[in-house]
């Protein structure tokens, strides 16, 4: 099996693409209709490009158990809406004015209509997935993606919340993350079973899909996490050691506040929230961090995390799509940006 530089492999980046191109041309014709304004503001965020790594564990998932194109197609579109739309959500919260190298919504079409393109993905996305019962005759898909949505808001409720915290631990982190990452993943994986509904094996299959999108989430995120901090900028597109620089709370700075040494946690201390910031700085606070093998504890952390998706995995039968299932999880823990 190839690999390139970014840790994914030429079978994986080549299926991935594939299928998101066609997740792409679903966004473009399902966000058509008027007003004009607010249906162009709901195409904006899923024109800047993606992966569309959720949709394509719905496929793949779907896939390997034997769900019909149609309704599976729907399914997928139906995670990736939910998704943009917490996108949205999340940039107006944060007040952040850049995503994926542009301006965000609210910032190009402002806050009002930014809150309704996020309800009308939301809304689109249970469209896309009631479609898709109809369809297959399956039940429960939509009311998987309603018990993510709620959780999501749980988890971005937690997020807020830890703002005003000084003292996070990995606990509550983890138990946050797996709210505003992992839930989706887990719904995804499951939302491809469930599309199989003449031959599920419900109990065994559903929880190891469960299992596998949850855990496969949460190595995503850890590993975000390190890239924040340890990632090279050249190729993740964010300044050196960012999430120190914004203050937020990460794997990493969590295990930093447990490991760190005392003149590392006061130079954290110092340059969180700050508006400028010595790059030299920054590159100590890192410095720091790697002499006490904080950046090889999280990564170990995410690797837990991914040898419990790819455990998961064993209640299926090897075949191609398996094959790239276990290909995305080594993906997340070992891609550079």
């Amino acid at each position: 099996m190839s690999v390139n530089e970014s840790g994914i492999s030429a079978q994986l980046s080549e299926a991935i693409k594939i299928e998101a191109d066609k997740i792409n041309h679903l966004l473009t014709k399902y966000l058509d209709g008027s007003p004009e304004e607010l249906y162009n503001s709901a195409k904006y965020l899923p024109s800047l490009g993606g992966k569309r790594l959720r949709p394509f564990v719905t496929i793949t998932c779907g896939r390997m158990l034997g769900a019909t194109e149609e309704p599976l197609y729907l399914s997928a579109l139906g995670v990736e809406l939910l998704h943009n739309f917490t996108l949205v959500h999340d940039d107006i919260i944060d007040r952040d004015d850049y995503r994926r190298g542009h301006p965000t919504v609210h910032k190009v079409y402002g806050e009002p209509i930014a809150i309704l393109t996020g309800d009308l993905l939301f809304a689109k996305a249970f469209e896309a997935v009631i479609l898709a019962e109809k369809l297959s005759g399956s039940k429960g898909v939509a009311q998987q993606l309603v018990n993510a949505a709620i959780k999501l808001d749980e988890g971005q409720f937690l997020d807020v919340s830890f703002e005003n915290k000084e003292n996070v631990g990995m606990e509550q982190y983890l138990e946050m993350v797996t709210l505003k990452t992992g839930v989706l993943y887990e719904a995804a994986a499951v939302i491809g079973g469930l599309l199989n509904h003449a031959t599920m094996k419900e109990d065994e299959e559903l929880t190891a899909l469960a299992e596998y999108g949850k855990n496969l989430g949460l190595c995503f995120q850890i590993r975000d996490d390190y890239l924040g901090i340890f990632g090279d900028p050249k190729k993740t597109g964010k300044a050196v050691g960012n999430d120190i620089r914004r203050g937020k709370r990460t794997a990493v700075t969590i295990l930093a506040s447990k490991f760190a040494d005392n003149k590392t946690l006061h130079l954290m201390s110092t340059i969180s929230n700050q508006d400028k910031v010595d790059d030299s700085v920054l590159i100590e606070v890192v410095e720091g961090l790697k002499r006490k093998g904080i950046d090889s504890k999280c990564m170990d952390l995410a690797s837990s995390f991914g040898l419990k998706a790819l455990d998961a995995l064993s209640v299926f039968p090897d075949n191609e799509q398996r094959r790239l299932l276990v290909d995305l999880v080594n993906y997340a823990w070992k891609r550079d940006h």
